[in-house]
Order: structure tokens, then sequence, then C-alpha cells
């Protein structure tokens, strides 16, 4: 618990002097206000049977000083409140800016359902433990409040309360291990939730092509199943807790009860003082709320462990430390070496879709997966700037990886990259993707407007600038005969938009950013002809006087490159011009008889 607390005062930052300010202020005055409410009862009862009138003039002075406390009350809980909403406000946004920070790699091996719930239901889980926090503080200071205001009316009674007190600790302490690790299967499996509900949503095409309907509800069925039954268990234990506390605190009450009678009877207890105590003990109630706010901390702890681990993630730093090759070309790559475990399906003849950004593939249960590294060795090659490199391959030799690595999603093991005249480490990753524009085969469109999603390539552009850009992508037409124009909402993904027209407003996205480096990812490898021949226009325009690397599968982009390096197994086996590689007979010459001598008319 001590751990989770200090995360807890991390998450709290520059609100920690406020927040534990305020927060005992408004416990220990409401405690002193219901006790003097007791208190007031006490004299009442003593001037009506012993027609004290010293009792009425402390009967008012203590009103008076309680009406004055419970405005100043309301105050300090009024600015505790908002001192917590501002820790919530900052919460939110630094697990937003640590999500910013984590790397390529974190994305690559976490479902986004997973990070959906961190992002919902464990962030939430903070407020959790706020809320049940202050109920166990507020308890806590109660009863240190009370329990001698007991002692002080009758010693009997506070020794007694001090008991059972006692005896109601040491039983909640040994159910906040078992009820911490129950919690902590239930949000696991909520996730798990999550994921089956987000498969079904954003792979809803396939769920249809393939009939899938029937398979993903028998498997959200079981995992609902599976989180009933992590939530069963979690309820029989706190049921066992919470009935072994109203046991103990029934006994209490009871025994209380009866002795007060017995002591009045006896006249070893005053009325007025045995009022005083039956209404203003409050220790029944600390208690009853330290018996709830338990396993709710539990609970809300499990989810900010899980909030916890995705703010320890390793994440991406501000820049990599990759020397560069004191050369003055556009981009220039030595000896770079890199490698990084991948998932292959068993009995399949399956090649790895590694241009497929945001691929979304839906669990396979009977499939049988085994790990392989995918190593790139000695790679080696340079463009001038200006100039376009193409670079060719089967699928899977590592042309994307390659582009990847040029972005700074992955580090390199070793090598050395220069970018524009200047070594890579002397760009923070920000800048070095200032610097290049990538338009990858399936790139990603936010849900927003047409405009929004052209503004996120250069949010300080002008409507001049939107236009220009859209006209340069061929983008212009399409978009003026939406209904709203610009201002057309696209929805998730895109989804409203066909292929093509998301391609051409990733291009103008490129294209109003200006980078001097562009990456284009097989662009227009997945569009029909039509598309694709614009699309190509508008990157042929595009591409004018900037270095460009591209992997080709069109063969015009091929023949117009300044230089071809066919790539395989993560390596450059082959490079030169079309007609260079043509001669030596090698790898290019067998891709290009194989796939584009038919084609050699194309325009």
């Amino acid at each position: 618990m001590i751990k989770d607390m200090k995360f807890i005062l991390t998450l709290i930052g520059k609100n920690k002097a406020k927040y534990f300010t305020l927060l005992p202020l408004w416990c220990i005055i409401g405690s002193l206000v219901d006790i003097s409410l007791s208190y007031a009862l006490k004299l009442l009862t003593d001037y009506f049977m012993y027609k004290n009138s010293q009792n009425i003039t402390n009967l008012i002075i203590i009103f008076s000083a309680t009406i004055i406390t419970s405005i100043l009350f309301c105050i300090i809980f009024h600015l505790h409140n908002k001192v917590k909403e501002d820790i919530l406000r900052d919460i939110r946004i630094m697990t937003f800016k640590e999500v910013q920070k984590l790397p390529s790699s974190y994305f690559k091996s976490t479902h986004s359902g997973d990070l959906v719930s961190k992002f919902n239901a464990d962030t939430q889980s903070v407020t959790t433990v706020f809320g049940e926090f202050e109920n166990i503080f507020e308890s806590i200071i109660a009863m240190f409040i009370r329990i001698p205001f007991v002692l002080l009316l009758d010693v009997r009674f506070g020794a007694m309360l001090l008991g059972f007190s006692a005896v109601t600790g040491i039983l909640n302490a040994l159910f906040i291990k078992p009820l911490r690790e129950k919690h902590k299967v239930i949000l696991e499996n909520k996730a798990v939730l999550s994921k089956e509900a987000s498969e079904a949503v954003t792979g809803f095409t396939a769920v249809k092509m393939f009939s899938l309907s029937s398979h993903l509800l028998k498997k959200f069925t079981n995992s609902v199943q599976d989180n009933f039954n992590s939530e069963w268990k979690a309820k029989k234990t706190y049921t066992l807790q919470r009935g072994l506390n109203n046991i103990i605190w029934n006994s209490s009450y009871l025994l209380t009860t009866i002795l007060g009678c017995i002591f009045v009877i006896k006249g070893t207890l005053e009325p007025g003082n045995y009022l005083a105590i039956s209404t203003g003990n409050g220790i029944g109630w600390s208690i009853s709320v330290l018996i709830s706010a338990l396993p709710n901390l539990q609970k809300a702890f499990a989810g900010s462990n899980r909030l916890k681990t995705l703010y320890d993630a390793q994440k991406e730093p501000d820049r990599y430390q990759i020397d560069g090759t004191e050369s003055d070309m556009g981009l220039d790559v030595q000896d770079l070496e890199f490698s990084y475990e991948m998932e292959k399906e068993n009995n399949k003849n399956n090649e790895n879709n590694e241009n497929n950004e945001n691929n979304n593939t839906l669990d396979n249960e009977e499939s049988d997966y085994t790990s392989y590294q995918f190593k790139i060795s000695g790679l080696s090659f340079s463009i001038n700037k200006g100039d376009t490199l193409a670079l060719v391959g089967d699928s899977g030799g590592g042309k994307s990886t390659i582009a990847k690595l040029l972005l700074g999603l992955y580090m390199i093991n070793s090598g050395s990259i220069q970018v524009n005249g200047q070594a890579y480490k002397d760009y923070s990753l920000e800048e070095l993707r200032d610097q290049m524009g990538y338009v990858p085969q399936d790139a990603y469109i936010f849900n927003g407007t047409i405009r929004e999603n052209i503004l996120y390539g250069n949010t300080d552009a002008d409507e001049q600038q939107i236009i220009n850009a859209a006209i340069l992508a061929n983008a212009h037409d399409f978009i003026l005969a939406q209904p709203d124009g610009y201002e057309t909402y696209v929805g998730e993904r895109g989804i409203r938009l066909s292929g093509g027209q998301r391609q051409r407003i990733a291009i103008a996205r490129a294209i109003i950013k200006n980078p001097s480096i562009l990456l284009l990812d097989e662009a227009t490898s997945s569009l029909d002809s039509e598309s694709e021949k614009l699309i190509q226009d508008a990157l042929d325009r595009f591409m004018h006087n900037k270095t460009s690397v591209v992997i080709a599968h069109r063969l015009s982009t091929i023949l117009n490159a300044d230089k071809i390096c066919y790539i395989k197994d993560g390596n450059v086996v082959e490079e030169g011009t079309h007609n260079e590689l043509l001669s030596k007979k090698g790898y290019y010459h067998s891709l290009y008889y194989r796939e584009f001598a038919n084609k050699t008319n194309e325009s």
C-alpha cells in the first residue's frame, strides 16, 4: 500500500501542499462540529434535569461556535474539492503525455483496447483512490477526536470502543491482500473485454465478410463469464468481510446500549453524558466507512497499479545518439544494424505484411505462432539531395522497416546516419520528423473534418495553403463535391471516404507540411487504377526537387528513380539504375521479368 500511495503522491504533483492542508482541516472541523452538537445535547439534558442556568449560556456559545465552524467547513470543503478537480485534470493530461512519449514498440506489443482501458477505467480508479482515501482519513480523524471525547465522559465506554476498534482493525488488515489480488484479476478481465469489443467494432468489415459474428460472440461470452467469475469471487470475500464487521459492531452497539441503561439506572452515569456518548461517539459510523472504503481502495489500487505500468514503461528518448557520416548528402546510411522479435504463424504460407500501418487482426485461438528474429545487418545506402531512391524487393524483406528506422520509430543497434548534411544525433526526434513527410500504404485518417485532417500536417497553415495542398494532391474537386466541403465529417479512421480519397487527404497533409525528405511506403499499392493514377500524379508533382525514398511497386516510379536498391532480408543486395541492374541479371532482373515486363507500356 505504501508503494501505491507513493505513486498517487507523484500524480498529485504541485498540488500536494494544498491538498494535504485542506483535507485534514475539513475532516477535523467536521468532527468538531459533530461533537459540539452532541455536547450541546448533554448541556440541554442537564438543564432540564438539574435546572442549571449556566448550561443555557454554554449552550448558546456552543451553538454560535457550531454555526461559524459549519460555514468555515463549507468553505474549506469547497476549496478542497476544487483542488481535487485540478489534480484529476492534471492526471488526465499527464497520462496523455505519457502515452505520447511511448515508443512504437510499446504500441506494437499492446492492444489498443488495453490502452483505452488504462485511459478510462484505470485513470478513473485514481479518482476512486482519492475518494476512498478521504473516507479513510476522515474516519481515522473522527476516531482520534471522538474516542477521547467518549473517554472524558466515561472511561468505561471509551475502553470498550477502543477494544472493538482494535479487533476490527486487525480483522480488516487480513482482507487487504486477497481483495487486492482479486480486483487485479477483475481489471485484467475487463481489459480483455475491451479488446474483444474493440476488435468486433474496428474489424466489422472482416466480421461481416467472413461470417465471424458467432465466433466472436462465443469469445466475448467467454470473456464476460470470466469477468463474472472474478467479480463473484471478490464479492464473496467482500461479503465475508462486511458480515464479520457487522457482527462485531452490532454486538458493540447492543452491549453499550445495555450497559448504558444499567449505568444510568444505578446512578454511575449521568443521563446527559449517556445521550452525548450514544449520539456523538460516531465511532460505529467511522468503522462502517472504513469497512466499505478498504476493499474499494484495494480495488482502486489494482487499477492504479495498471496505470503505473504505463508510467513506468520505457519512454522514447528526446533524441537517438546515432553518429553521422560527415557527408553532405540528402540521406546517407552506413553499416546499420537492427533486430527485433517477430511472430510467424505455423503451417501457413503467410508473408509478413509489414506495410500495413495500424493493421488490426482478429485473434484466432486455434492458430499456433512461433517467434523469430528479423535482422538488418550492415545496411548501407545513400541518396543525393533532391534525388529519388526506390526500394524494391519481395514482401517481408524489410523495406518498410527501413522507412520506420529513418523516422526514428525504432532505435538501431549500431551504425551511422546522416540527414541533410547533419548527424542523426544532432536532431531531436521531433526535429527529425519535422524534416520528413511519410505517406504509408494505408494512411491514418483522424476522426474529424477534412480540413482538420489536412491541418495536422501544419496546424499554422492558412486557408489558401489548405486549398493549394488539396489541389496538388488531386483532392480539391472531390472535397468540394462532399456535402459540407472541407468541413465534411469523415468518421472514425475516415470510414465515410473511399480508399483513394483517404490517401489523397494523407498526401495533402504531407504536402502542407512541406518536408525536405519524403518517405513513401507503397502509397498507391492497394488502390484501383483510376485512384492510383490520380495519386501518382500528385506524388510526382510533390516529389519534384525533394529527397525521396520510395518503396515502389509501380514500374514508372522505379524507372524514374535516380537509384534503385533491391532489399532482401534487410540488406541491400543490389543497387544501381534500372539498366545497370537489368544487366547484372540478378535479383532485380528476376523481379522485373516476373512483375513488370508486361507493363513496359505503362504511362
